[in-house]
């Protein structure tokens, strides 16, 4: 027979800590809107005005777009053809035959043996994504653009129109211009809290958008519980043993039952059943302490020329993005995976906080001849590099009275970068 959560609950008797630590791995909170994201000095947004903005199929439309032999066809983007990796991004004709994203590719391949892998162009994408968010800047200031995911993100409308009309209107207008700009297409979904926007925009996707007043709730109440933003199919599965299954049975439901249940949380699903999710744009206030990237390569090397290239790669990129928060690092960590699965890593101080890509290029260099160098028979598969001990870029180029190094306008090669993609320029380092 099956039980609920609550059947399995700690007993009163037990430690404080046991009972957090099991409510956290029942129900994490990562997903959707905290409790404490909720403004409680009012039940529900009155003249608010959210936008919910989705790619469709972001990564595999942009390989559709630039290779027009691909269109029509079932496109998965992030796996290799030999059955490795996994699909990040499925195009709509792969989705039909029921491929989804974070399927492995050899499970995707079994499914559709004509599927199209191709690995992911992370520089490309987010050229992309910067235009995009440059078009959005055009109408609100960056304070009321939330970043939801690599391909969604909130906007909050409500300080460029006074009504849905108007609202409507720029949201429409923000579409034809990103369809125009990059030849892409984008669901969205338009009402006056953050949790009905994004329903609204899985509405009508492809392409779609959906405008969803406090009016339109029969609209809302008749569609599966798991639409809600952060239910799962196993949340899903919970609910359905209480006898709720639509989104007006969890409206309607005693909060009792889903707090016994969910605890918090169940209040949480509630609220954003019921149209009181009175949560914000969401601004990351904490500061950054480091910067990481790595990246799994679809053909494992060992040839120093491939490597020197990746760990170069990998470097500009993070010098790039701590010049873009005004950041300045000292500690540095190189780490490779190789073939059979194991780790080698090295980490260093730098002679100063830098954000120069000389300094840290030369620093991972040096690193990688303490490590085990990838040969033919174990070859590297994977390499990623981490900057530590950040402070705020005071704004010299150098603090060392008599260095002889000459400053590079690297706020100028970033701008060229973010515009036109990674490859568009690079610096002549030393030869390894």
């Amino acid at each position: 027979m099956d039980k609920i959560s609550s059947s399995y609950f700690i007993p009163r008797g037990d430690n404080r800590e046991a009972q957090h630590f099991k409510r956290v791995r029942i129900m994490p909170l990562y997903s959707f809107p905290h409790f404490t994201d909720f403004n409680y000095m009012i039940t529900e947004h009155h003249n608010r005005y959210f936008l919910h903005l989705d790619l469709d199929a972001f990564y595999a439309q942009v390989e559709q777009r630039d290779n027009p032999n691909l269109r029509g066809k079932p496109v998965g983007v992030g796996a290799s053809t030999d059955g490795k990796g996994i699909i990040m991004s499925a195009s709509y004709e792969a989705r039909r035959v029921g491929i989804d994203s974070v399927m492995s590719a050899y499970e995707a391949l079994k499914i559709c043996p004509t599927l199209v892998c191709l690995p992911c162009c992370g520089p490309k994408y987010e050229t992309i994504l910067n235009n995009i968010f440059n078009i959005i800047s055009d109408y609100v200031p960056q304070k009321c653009i939330e970043k939801y995911s690599i391909d969604e993100c909130f906007v909050d409308l409500t300080g460029a129109g006074r009504n849905f009309s108007e609202t409507e209107a720029i949201s429409k207008e923000i579409k034809e211009r990103i369809k125009t700009s990059e030849n892409l297409t984008v669901s969205m979904g338009l009402s006056y809290n953050k949790t009905y926007a994004k329903l609204g925009t899985k509405f009508n996707k492809p392409d779609g958008f959906t405008r969803l007043e406090k009016s339109d709730r029969e609209k809302i109440f008749p569609l599966p519980a798991k639409s809600i933003w952060g239910i799962g199919t196993r949340i899903d599965r919970r609910l359905r043993l209480l006898k709720i299954k639509t989104i007006g049975d969890l409206a309607n439901a005693h909060p009792a039952v889903l707090k016994k249940e969910f605890g918090i949380n169940g209040i949480v699903f509630r609220k954003m059943a019921r149209g009181e999710d009175t949560s914000e744009i969401f601004r990351k206030q904490r500061p950054e302490k480091s910067f990481s990237h790595q990246h799994t390569l679809d053909k494992p090397v060992y040839d120093t020329g491939d490597v020197v290239s990746e760990i170069r790669r990998i470097a500009e990129y993070l010098c790039r993005k701590m010049r873009s928060k005004k950041l300045v690092g000292k500690k540095l960590i190189l780490t490779i995976r190789y073939e059979n699965l194991l780790y080698d890593f090295a980490e260093s101080n730098m002679q100063e906080h830098t954000n120069d890509d000389r300094i840290v290029v030369n620093t991972a260099m040096n690193l990688f001849k303490k490590l085990f160098p990838p040969q033919k028979t174990i070859r590297a598969r994977m390499f990623g590099m981490c900057v530590t001990d950040l402070y705020t870029d005071p704004g010299s180029y150098n603090l060392e009275l008599y260095a002889s190094r000459t400053p590079m306008p690297f706020h100028a090669l970033d701008a060229l970068k973010e515009k036109y993609g990674e490859g568009i320029i690079r610096l002549g380092l030393d030869k390894y």
